[in-house]
C-alpha cells in the first residue's frame, strides 16, 4: 500500500500535466489565429510562458501553473476576440476600470453569443482550475521553508517583468508610434491589450507656437438672448443612410428620415470617429468640437480622463448666452460615467433611463414623450432659451431577429442578393429606422408648433455592427474605408437661417459650430476657432495639413487653455 501512494500521486500529476498541456496548446493556437503579425505572436506566447513559470513556482504545482498562465492569456484572448468581433475595437487596460459595471453586464446579456461564451469560459475555466489544483495536491513546496519559496518566486518574476518592460526584449513593439499602435489594435488585439498598461496616458497633439490669435477669430455681432432659438439635438444610435449599402435595393432603403422638406436647413454625410460602438466618443466630438483620437489611444476614455479637464464645451457656451441645458440619457447614469461627464460638459439637468422609466428596447416615441414633457415643463417655467440633448437607444444591436417577427411590409428581404442572416439584420434595422423617422417627425411638429423659434438637429453616432457583419457589406460610395465612418446629419428650423457652405462630408467635431452658425448665435473664442478650422479644412479633421492643424492646437491648448 505504501508503494501505491507515490504511484497514485504520480498518476494524478501526469493527468494534470496532460490536461494543462492540452489547454496550453489550444490557447496557443487561438492566440496565433487572432494575432496577425509574427512579432506580436511571439510576444504573447512569451508572456504566457513566463506567467506560467511564475505561477508554477509560486504554487508549487507545475501543471496548475501551466494551466493558470494559459487560462490568463485565454481569458484575454476571449475578451479581445469578443470586443473586436462585436465592436471592432481592441480590449484595452482601462476597460477593466471604466467598463466593469452592472450595465455592461446588461449589455452583454442582450448578445446571446457573447453571453454564452463568457459563461462557458467562467464556469469551465474555474472548474478545471480547481480540479488541477486538487490533482497536484500536495504541492511541491509543502515541506519547504517559506523564504526559499519566496526567493524562487521573486526570481521567477524576472523573465515576466523583462517581457512586459518597454525596454526589454520586445522594446520595438512598445516603441510603435501611437497611430500605428491604435490602427493595428484590431490586427493584434491581445498584444495591444497587454501593452496598453503602459500606453494609456493622454497624448497632446503636435502644436506650433507662437500663434497669431487674429487668425482664429470671426467678426460676430452681439445677439440679444431673447432672439435665441430653442435648440434640441438628438443623437440617433447606430443610424446612417441605408443607401450606403449597395445590395440594399428595397424601397425601404430610401428612408424618409433623410428626405428634406421646407424646414430643412442642412442635410448631408457626417464623419464620425468610431465604428459599431463607442457612442460616448461621438458625444465628446459633438459637445467639445474635437475628435477623441487626437489625444492618442487614451482618448477612447474621454468621459473619464478628458471631460473633467475641459474649460469649454457647447453646453457651457450656450449657458453663457442664457440657455438652460438639459440632457436626456437612455441608459443608467453610471454607464461610462455618463452622469458625471454630462455635469462636467456643463449641463444643468441630467435625466437617465432609471428616472424616466425607460428600458433597453424603448422606442424613440417613448423617449421623446418623456423629453417633450420635460421640455414643456421647463418652457413654462423659464423665459430664456432651452438646449436639450437627447440620446436614443432603439437602433442598438442586436438586430438579428427573424423576418417573421416584423410586421408587413417590413418582413420582406430588403437585399435579395444577400444571405438570410444579412437580410434579418437589415430588415430589423430598416423597420427601426422607419420608427425613428416617424418619431422625429412628430418631435419636429411639437417643437415647431408655436411661435417660438426652434432648431432641431439630429445625427447618427456610428454604424451598426450587426455582430461584425456590417463590415462585409458592399458600399455604393467610392470612399473606401472612410465609408465605414460616414453617417448623416440633418438640421431643421422654423425660422430663416443664414446660408453656409456645406462640405461634401462634415466632421462631427464641426457640427456644433454649424448649429451655432445657423442659430445665429455668437460663438466664443474657442468656437470661432473651430469655425475657422472647418472652413480651412473643408469640413474634415482627417487630411487637414499639419501646417493648419498645429497652429490651431497651439491656439486652443496653449492660449485658450481648453484642457486644464
Amino acid at each position: 500500500m505504501r508503494k501505491d501512494r507515490p504511484t497514485a500521486a504520480a498518476s494524478r500529476r501526469l493527468l494534470a500535466g496532460l490536461i494543462a498541456a492540452a489547454v496550453c496548446g489550444w490557447v496557443a493556437l487561438r492566440v496565433l489565429g487572432l494575432e496577425t503579425d509574427l512579432a506580436e505572436q511571439a510576444y504573447c506566447l512569451a508572456c504566457m510562458a513566463c506567467a506560467a513559470a511564475l505561477l508554477g513556482v509560486a504554487s508549487g504545482r507545475a501543471a496548475f501553473g501551466l494551466y493558470a498562465g494559459s487560462l490568463l492569456l485565454g481569458v484575454i484572448w476571449l475578451a479581445s476576440a469578443l470586443k473586436v468581433s462585436y465592436l471592432h475595437e481592441p480590449l484595452l487596460a482601462p476597460d477593466l476600470r471604466y467598463f466593469g459595471g452592472t450595465f455592461t453586464l446588461e449589455v452583454i446579456g442582450h448578445y446571446p453569443g457573447m453571453l454564452r461564451k463568457s459563461l462557458i469560459a467562467m464556469l469551465g475555466g474555474g472548474t478545471l482550475a480547481v480540479l488541477l489544483w486538487r490533482l497536484e495536491s500536495p504541492g511541491l513546496w509543502q515541506a519547504r521553508r517559506w523564504r526559499r519559496r519566496l526567493g524562487m518566486s521573486l526570481l521567477a518574476t524576472l523573465p515576466l517583468a523583462a517581457s512586459l518592460s518597454p525596454h526589454g526584449p520586445f522594446a520595438p513593439l512598445y516603441a510603435a508610434p501611437t497611430w500605428e499602435y491604435i490602427s493595428n489594435g484590431a490586427r493584434n488585439p491581445i498584444s495591444t491589450f497587454i501593452r496598453s498598461f503602459t500606453r494609456m496616458g493622454i497624448e497632446l497633439p503636435a502644436r506650433s507656437n507662437p500663434v497669431d490669435p487674429s487668425q482664429w477669430r470671426l467678426a460676430t455681432p452681439a445677439l440679444a438672448t431673447a432672439a435665441a432659438p430653442d435648440i434640441v439635438v438628438v443623437l440617433e444610435e447606430s443610424t446612417l443612410d441605408p443607401q450606403q449599402w449597395a445590395d440594399c435595393t428595397s424601397a425601404h432603403c430610401r428612408s424618409e428620415l433623410l428626405q428634406p422638406d421646407a424646414t430643412t436647413r442642412a442635410l448631408g454625410a457626417l464623419r464620425t470617429h468610431t465604428w459599431g460602438g463607442g457612442t460616448w466618443t461621438s458625444e465628446f466630438a459633438l459637445l467639445t468640437g474635437l475628435p477623441h483620437n487626437v489625444f492618442g489611444a487614451a482618448g477612447i476614455y474621454a468621459p473619464f480622463n478628458l471631460v473633467p479637464r475641459l474649460a469649454d464645451s457647447l453646453p457651457r457656451q450656450l449657458k453663457r448666452l442664457g440657455y438652460h441645458t438639459i440632457a436626456i440619457y437612455p441608459m443608467a447614469g453610471d454607464f461610462v460615467g455618463a452622469a458625471g461627464a454630462y455635469r462636467d460638459y456643463g449641463f444643468d439637468e441630467f435625466h437617465d433611463s432609471t428616472e424616466l422609466g425607460l428600458r433597453w428596447g424603448s422606442t424613440d416615441d417613448e423617449l421623446f414623450e418623456r423629453a417633450q414633457a420635460l421640455y414643456a415643463a421647463r418652457r413654462a417655467a423659464n423665459e430664456g432659451p432651452l438646449f436639450m440633448m437627447i440620446l436614443t437607444m432603439r437602433q442598438h444591436g442586436p438586430h438579428d431577429y427573424p423576418l417573421s417577427a416584423l410586421p408587413p411590409p417590413w418582413n420582406e428581404p430588403p437585399a435579395p442578393r444577400l444571405d438570410e442572416r444579412s437580410n434579418r439584420n437589415l430588415a430589423t434595422y430598416l423597420y427601426r429606422l422607419h420608427q425613428s423617422a416617424l418619431a422625429l417627425a412628430q418631435l419636429r411638429r411639437f417643437l415647431f408648433a408655436g411661435d417660438r423659434h426652434a432648431l432641431l438637429m439630429h445625427f447618427g453616432d456610428h454604424h451598426p455592427s450587426f455582430d461584425g457583419l456590417e463590415l462585409s457589406l458592399r458600399r455604393r460610395q467610392a470612399d473606401g474605408a472612410d465609408a465605414l465612418y460616414n453617417t448623416y446629419y440633418r438640421i431643421d428650423a422654423n425660422f430663416a437661417t443664414p446660408a453656409w457652405h456645406a462640405p461634401r462630408v462634415l466632421d462631427l467635431a464641426f457640427l456644433a459650430s454649424v448649429a451655432l452658425q445657423l442659430a445665429q448665435l455668437p460663438p466664443d473664442r474657442y468656437f470661432q476657432a473651430n469655425t475657422r478650422l472647418r472652413e480651412r479644412c473643408d469640413g474634415l479633421f482627417e487630411g487637414c495639413p499639419p501646417a493648419v492643424l498645429e497652429p490651431y492646437f497651439g491656439y486652443i491648448l496653449d492660449q485658450l487653455h481648453l484642457l486644464q
